[in-house]
């Protein structure tokens, strides 16, 4: 059980860092180094924080590498789906911003990983 919350805690930390990465990189920066970040960011950031949140029973039940592909598909699905549905949303009301776009989708993932931060000290038992 350990071994797993400090596995959780590296990979939102991860996450986290590449999500406050992104903010002022989408706005300006050496372009090199903004697809180097922001790419993989909109490839898995919000759905790796979305799958730290949910932890599906399958996922759950899993032992081993034999979770990861599920896990994968679900993180870049989810992902990919909400930068798709929010470009969508800022196209039709007339207000495209990718750099904005980029941000909110940080603030999103920053938001589901303070959920899993919080959902995790509530379950630590007390002293």
């Amino acid at each position: 059980m350990a071994s797993e919350q400090r596995a959780i805690g590296i990979t939102g930390t991860i996450v986290a860092a590449v999500a406050l990465a992104s903010i002022p990189l989408s706005f300006t920066g050496p372009e090199a180094l903004r697809l180097a970040v922001i790419g993989p960011f909109l490839l898995a950031g919000p759905g790796t924080a979305l799958i730290l949140l949910l932890k599906p029973a399958r996922l759950r039940k899993g032992t081993g590498f034999e979770v990861i592909p599920l896990a994968v598909a679900i993180a870049v699905s989810f992902s990919l789906a909400s930068a798709i549905l929010l470009s969508t949303a800022m196209l039709y009301s007339g207000w495209w911003h990718p750099s904005v776009a980029v941000s909110l989708l940080a603030v999103l993932t920053l938001g589901l990983l303070a959920a899993v931060d919080r959902r995790s000290r509530r379950r630590e038992p007390a002293p």
